[in-house]
């Protein structure tokens, strides 16, 4: 069941709207309750309580109806359109295929950047290990040259072994170092990226949504106002915040997802590896050879390599990032806009 279908929509009236409305019955009810209760024991505490919580209720149901009135138009909201307006490209050459096209709603848009973007930090840090894994192998290369050479013979391997070990290629160990870094850096965006898609999925399959009616309900329950908030203000703010966020930044997506120049991702195929040992072994006395079997049509670039995954860092941490910690922020305001104060520590924690 995906957003903005009809599945999704017999979902809202068939199980939350129902539920919802059942449970501002249960809750108007236990109001009444308590107003007849104050006004036949002369509690003045009870009856202020009630005529306060028919308030709430008041605002609670307002908040559930402005979520559907979002959804809706969020639905309607055709990105393609905002694209053409502003004249913006999408993302291309991307290693799966260019940026998903005909996003009909701000939610597919979304949806679109956290996939393209999980996509883009797999293939830097593709490119990143290829790179890693050919210099590991370069800079290990061993070649034996005997002493006490005339021409191209050496006397000294003759009757024994007298010469020196050398690696001729062990320069490349330099720039390893540098690649470890890079290539833990483009782990860490590749998982994020697909931690902050799981996020957004567990909000589009609704789940989400069951917030709402148990939000109602608390809200209006002695001392549990706070929790009730806390519900409603989150199903607001993952509905709106969150998607919001991320359609915008799809809408940048021709300058986030930009690869390097001269950095062909289709050509760092890992089956070249395969023949590693054969060919170091065959041709001990030529190391140029196996660096060329790695890096032949000019695909030895680690500074690219080094950019792209400076660039899926960007894409598929930084900006999630910002978008849920916004998201985060704003449960806490729409909270505060309820009338109660909430712990933002401990929404981190929940999240």
């Amino acid at each position: 069941m995906d957003i903005c279908t009809a599945d999704f929509t017999t979902f809202m009236n068939t199980t939350i709207m129902p539920i919802t409305a059942l449970a501002s019955v249960i809750t108007a009810v236990t109001i009444g309750l308590g107003y007849m209760i104050g006004q036949f024991l002369g509690n003045a505490k009870a009856t202020t309580w009630a005529k306060t919580e028919v308030v709430q209720i008041v605002m609670s149901i307002a908040s559930v109806t402005f979520i559907i009135i979002l959804l809706n138009s969020f639905c309607a909201i055709n990105m393609e359109g905002i694209k053409s307006i502003f004249n913006i490209n999408p993302a291309e050459n991307l290693p799966c295929g260019s940026a998903p096209a005909g996003s009909t709603s701000l939610y597919a848009g979304a949806l679109d950047y956290i996939k393209s973007a999980a996509c883009f930090c797999h293939s830097a840090m593709s490119v990143v290990r290829y790179h890693l894994e050919a210099y590991t192998v370069l800079s290990n290369l061993n070649l034996f040259e005997c002493s006490l050479s005339t021409g191209g013979i050496g006397w000294g391997c003759l009757f024994g072994y007298s010469g020196t070990y050398q690696q001729p290629l062990g320069g490349y160990g330099a720039v390893m170092s540098a690649l470890n870094v890079i290539f833990n850096s483009s782990m860490v965006s590749y998982i994020s990226s697909l931690n902050f898609l799981f996020i957004l999925l567990f909000v589009y399959k609704g789940f989400v949504l069951f917030f709402l009616p148990l939000g109602v309900f608390l809200r209006s329950m002695p001392y549990l106002r706070t929790f009730g908030s806390l519900l409603i203000s989150v199903a607001l703010a993952f509905f709106v915040v969150y998607p919001l966020l991320l359609a915008i930044f799809g809408l940048m997506g021709d300058g986030i997802f930009a690869v390097p120049e001269g950095l062909n991702v289709s050509k760092y195929d890992e089956s070249v590896f395969e023949s590693t040992t054969q060919a170091a072994g065959i041709v001990t006395g030529h190391p140029e050879f196996v660096r060329d079997t790695y890096f032949d049509g000019g695909r030895e670039k680690p500074i690219e390599a080094i950019e792209y995954a400076s660039a899926a860092l960007v894409a598929g941490v930084f900006l999630p990032t910002a978008a849920l910690l916004a998201t985060i922020a704003s449960v806490r305001l729409i909270a505060k806009i309820l009338g109660e104060e909430i712990d933002l520590s401990r929404i981190v924690q929940m999240v």
